[in-house]
């Protein structure tokens, strides 16, 4: 599966799920934009992207932002003159139950990890008609499909809004030929769930029928066939990535 030359945007991608998937679509050809709150962080990815000999940019992002998301895309467009695969990976997660959450708890979770992915989409949807031609990913999480594992109600809703969105905006763009699709992790070992688990995942191995936890690289293959011309054919798709834990 080569990119070559193709233009990526991939949000969160300081360290972690985005960094690995910006580096396997670069590995892969693609040029790639880096975005995140965390500016010294794609800063570096991007030097790494440039090592690979594509082009990079790296940019501070807010996606809960409408002002950052529209810079973001005019700066892509005037630099590089299209936009051919977005992949929203930005989100933030709590651990905290219902009763203690608060109602900026609620909001914060809600505007990064699901109304970063409806901006994000809307601000490329028109340049993708246009090119008739495009690919969106977004992340969700097997949390939204279970009502969460570990993680507070609000990460967990806000991850079965991005699959429930994403099928709506898979509908929407399939005339133009633009694909768009989620990936949902189950148990992957990141900076966020070794935080949450402080590296003792015993609890998770029992029911996972694979019997190992999966790693940023493997949600990174993912990303890598659904955003591919070997995936032209599948759009709406949640696939999830979790080594059996939830069979649908």
């Amino acid at each position: 599966m080569s990119f070559k030359d193709r233009v990526s945007i991939v949000t969160g991608a300081a360290q972690g799920l985005g960094r690995a998937i910006a580096m396997e679509l670069a590995r892969r050809g693609s040029h790639i934009v880096v975005c995140d709150v965390n500016l010294e962080g794609v800063k570096g990815v991007a030097e790494d992207v440039k090592a690979l000999g594509r082009k990079a940019l790296a940019l501070k992002v807010d996606v809960s932002r409408p002002s950052d998301v529209s810079e973001m895309v005019d700066r892509v467009v005037k630099d590089f003159g299209r936009i051919d695969i977005l992949v929203n990976n930005a989100g933030i997660c709590q651990v905290v139950t219902i009763e203690e959450m608060t109602e900026a708890d609620w909001d914060r979770v809600m505007a990064v990890n699901l109304k970063g992915v409806f901006l994000c989409s809307k601000a490329v949807m028109g340049i993708m008609k246009r090119q008739r031609s495009g690919r969106i990913v977004s992340m969700g999480s097997i949390s939204g499909k279970v009502g969460g594992i570990a993680t507070g109600a609000n990460y967990s809703v806000s991850k079965a809004g991005v699959i429930c969105f994403t099928k709506a905006l898979a509908r929407e763009m399939a005339p133009y030929g633009v694909t768009v699709n989620a990936v949902a992790p189950g148990v992957i070992e990141t900076d966020m769930t070794l935080g949450i688990t402080r590296g003792d995942f015993s609890d998770y191995l029992r029911n996972i029928p694979l019997g190992t936890i999966g790693t940023a690289q493997d949600v990174a293959y993912a990303v890598a066939f659904l955003v591919s011309d070997e995936a032209r054919y599948i759009t709406g798709e949640i696939l999830d990535v979790n080594g059996g834990q939830l069979m649908d």
